[in-house]
């Protein structure tokens, strides 16, 4: 009997692949000490059997027919043979491998005629399997390094990017557990071995294997136990860390590096250590995409996060380079360790590359980094000589401004603004430091330098419209502020002006004639216009109609004449507490507001625009300025439900649940029956202790939609707590039959499976729930007490508890498994730190 090797590795279901603790030999190394044979085979481990169980599975399924299924690691080997429980009605079958037993295999509900008809052939049968994952494992596995391999990187950001996405929609649609929130993000950092090709020169390419694989083994022990180390380059690793942040994927990113730097081997000719210059640069998920990054293939995206990744360790390396000793910058790393976050790249990371005539530079931030059309950067230098060759520590000198005309893909066509000092001009190789908007923004008299227009559109440039707009705006009491972005996406091929310049200038001539003389235009950037308008407002004058209908019309006309797709945001003064130099930053989040809205797509600065801009401050974890905005937002409409629920999940979520509740009860007020308000408030509730009100709560949801899964898993935890466990089977089972329910529930009735001490039922459920999302802390914490428990192998409890204190420091209970499992193995000393950590939990 055969089984089949899996052909398309990336196809495969989600797994959580970790490699072996061992270093693989490099290829060459191995095929010089046997030369014509294959590359010795990866080993498998028992960390294997777990990470694969669900091919494991699904192999044994061809052959044996059972109803469930179960993993068990003895400490003590067994024989070869399996074993047939008759009363039980189950089977378990040894797991060996190259004589080593590895774990049992428990199938349930195996009929008994089918287990003695198999018994005599299934430890040939599992025998096979277990070569099949070996050979699955060594497809997924650089042979040089022992890491995984790019491609198998990559389909694991997939995986979780689509993970990512289900939360965010569901959240969106009021179906997720907004209160308990969710850590829906995740990092990627890309390591970069500066000097390796210098040693492959030097040394030999078998030495540079020996040393790759010395330094891929020390980054497997600095990695966390959730994430997947890969190889992704010949000079180049790669870190998937499943939920990580900004911060830590930046203190894990330091902490590699120097550790990196410390792997040495010795050349045997020289009798010196070999060592290479490592740079770090990581890209953190949702936070560092934009745009229409979100609607591309998933498989897209996660190329494109590996990018960025790889953009910033780049980016690291020309910093550290201009200012040795400096870090990365304003404290995005440890001093002299080149580590760069994507998101800084913009903020700190550009630097200038060439000079051009006419006050223009060429700049290292393009688009690809985010950068847009007029953005402004001060500049700055440490090369520039110091009276009497001092030795101290050269302070940056400040040379200028810069604003961005022009932005390509990795580069930006850049003006010159203003020169700090004639004597020091911009050159190569000065850094530049993203400014405010309005920075450095002045406003010119009759005796000073005449505005100047831009050549191709007529309109002021860029820094000239805001100084002559300072100056405009302070002697009216109302005026609306107009942002337009322009887009040729829909234009058809033949269409007659097909450069993006020539259509700028018809865009830029068509406003001009349909909004009067009396509107100040200016170019925002390279397709931006912008236009201030004295005395507008939303629905009054200047004109007929008000900023709505004028600008309605003027999109309608640009589509019908020029085939030029328009949004335009529109902020108007006075509106609430703003000061009139908001007024830009808000036509910004009308912006925003008008991209959702179909044509015309004419956003007004309004209560909604501002929820959407609380609910962007809020994703990206600024939740006390997303209260501010939600805050604002009902000033200007209190029957902005949506408002009043996001504010009450704020409150939550900072503890504040008596406000919580306040803002729960104020939107269902408003808007009675409303699921998500009923739900959230029910949750409120529940965390504090108040169980009939909760479920009154959650019942109301339900009444108001029946598919609420969440609601139905909340009912079955606060019948759980009042041990009705039949009830709570019943709830649990109901919303697993519900559309995406299963994955949601497994973890649940494992646990009530274990307060009703059936730990084999337990087992199978907590196997669906890590086969639904791997990183689940409380599942992996679960699962390490059920080893435990049952008298397992401790290593493997350890490694259990190891994976869900990494992905939830904050959880009680897995420093209390990893104390349990660290004290087993005979860690005293280990396990009392873990309880340590517990207890300041």
């Amino acid at each position: 009997m055969s089984m089949k090797q899996p052909t398309a590795p990336g196809a495969a279901a989600p797994d959580s692949f970790q490699p072996a603790d061992t270093t693989c030999p490099s290829t060459r190394a191995a095929r010089s000490e046997n030369p014509g044979q294959p590359v010795r085979q990866v080993p498998l481990t028992r960390r294997d059997l777990i990470a694969f169980e669900h091919r494991l599975r699904d192999a044994m399924a061809r052959v044996l027919s059972f109803k469930a299924y179960s993993l068990y690691f003895p400490r003590a080997a067994s024989g070869p043979e399996p074993l047939w429980l008759p009363q039980e009605r189950k089977l378990l079958v040894p797991l060996m491998h190259q004589g080593e037993q590895l774990g049992v295999f428990v199938a349930r509900g195996v009929p008994a005629r089918t287990a003695r008809a198999l018994s005599p052939v299934l430890p040939g049968v599992a025998g096979l399997c277990l070569e099949n994952l070996q050979l699955y494992k060594a497809s997924l596995t650089d042979p040089v390094t022992g890491l995984a391999t790019r491609q198998h990187l990559l389909d694991a950001i997939a995986r979780e990017v689509d993970c990512i996405r289900d939360c965010f929609s569901t959240a969106s649609e009021g179906k997720c557990d907004l209160v308990a929130g969710h850590r829906a993000s995740m990092g990627v950092i890309a390591v970069r071995l500066g000097s390796l090709r210098e040693v492959a020169r030097d040394h030999g390419y078998v030495f540079a294997d020996r040393l790759i694989a010395a330094l891929a083994e020390e980054l497997r022990r600095a990695a966390p136990e959730q994430a997947l180390a890969a190889r992704t380059g010949d000079f180049e690793f790669a870190l998937f860390v499943p939920a990580g942040t900004s911060g830590g994927c930046r203190k894990l990113a330091v902490d590699m590096v120097r550790r990196l730097r410390g792997v040495t081997i010795t050349c045997g000719l020289t009798d010196e250590p070999v060592g290479v210059t490592v740079s770090a640069g990581f890209a953190v998920y949702p936070q560092d995409m934009e745009g229409a990054a979100f609607a591309r293939d998933h498989g897209e995206q996660a190329r494109v996060l590996l990018r960025k990744s790889r953009m910033a360790a780049a980016v690291a390396v020309e910093a550290a380079a201009l200012a040795p000793g400096d870090g990365d910058g304003k404290g995005d790393a440890a001093p002299g360790v080149p580590v760069m976050g994507f998101s800084r790249i913009l903020a700190e990371g550009g630097r200038v590359l060439e000079t051009l005539p006419l006050s223009r530079v060429v700049v290292s931030l393009g688009g690809n980094m985010n950068a847009r059309e007029g953005q402004r950067f001060s500049v700055w230098s440490v090369a520039y000589p110091v009276r009497g060759g001092s030795q101290e520590p050269r302070q940056p000198l400040y040379k200028g401004e810069v604003v961005l005309m022009e932005v390509r893909d990795n580069t930006s066509l850049a003006e010159i603004m203003h020169v700090g000092d004639p004597t020091w001009p911009v050159e190569p190789g000065d850094r530049l430091t993203l400014l405010p908007e309005e920075k450095g923004v002045t406003v010119r008299d009759g005796a000073g330098e005449a505005p100047r227009t831009d050549p191709l559109t007529g309109l002021f440039r860029h820094g000239d419209f805001l100084a002559r707009w300072s100056a405009e705006r302070e002697r009216c009491d109302a005026f609306a502020l107009a942002l337009i972005r322009l887009s040729d996406e829909g234009r058809e091929p033949e269409g007659r002006a097909a450069h993006p310049e020539q259509l700028m200038a018809e865009a830029a001539q068509l406003c001009r004639d349909l909004l009067g003389p009396q509107a100040l235009g200016g170019r925002y950037g390279l397709n931006s216009l912008i236009f201030f308008h004295p005395g507008m407002t939303p629905d009054g004058p200047v004109g007929t109609g008000g900023a709505r209908e004028t600008y309605g019309a003027l999109c309608h006309e640009l589509e019908r004449r020029l085939r030029i797709g328009a949004a335009v945001g529109v902020a108007c003064h006075p509106y609430l507490s703003y000061r009139k130099a908001d007024a830009l930053e808000n036509c910004l989040k009308a912006l925003e507001y008008a991209m959702l809205l179909p044509a015309p797509r004419v956003g007004v600065l309004d209560s909604l625009a501002l929820n959407i801009s609380a609910d962007k401050r809020y994703s990206l974890g600024d939740t006390f300025g997303a209260i501010e905005e939600y805050k604002l937002a009902l000033l200007a409409d209190e029957g902005n439900t949506m408002a009043w629920n996001s504010l009450g999940v704020c409150m939550a979520g900072l503890g504040r649940h008596s406000e919580a509740r306040r803002h729960f009860g104020e939107a269902l007020t408003r808007k009675p029956g409303d699921p998500m308000a009923l739900y959230n408030l029910g949750t409120v509730c529940q965390s504090e202790g108040e169980a009939a009100e909760a479920r009154d709560c959650f019942r109301k949801c339900l009444r108001n939609a029946p598919g609420h899964v969440y609601a139905l898993i909340r009912l079955g935890q606060l019948a759980e707590g009042e041990k009705r466990f039949a009830q709570a089977r019943q709830y649990y089972t109901k919303a697993a039959k519900l559309d995406g329910g299963a994955a949601l529930t497994c973890r649940h009735l494992a646990r009530l499976c274990m307060r009703q001490g059936r730990p084999d039922e337990a087992r199978e459920h907590l196997h669906e729930a890590l086969l639904h999302n791997p990183q689940d802390a409380i599942a992996l914490q679960l699962m390490a007490r059920l080893y435990l428990d049952g008298g397992e192998d401790p290593e493997i409890a350890e490694v259990m508890a190891r994976q869900s204190v990494a992905l939830r420091p904050d959880l009680k209970q897995g420093w209390l498994e990893l104390a349990r499992a660290l004290q087993v193995r005979g860690r005293d000393h280990d396990a009392r730190e873990a309880l340590l950590r517990a207890g300041e939990r």
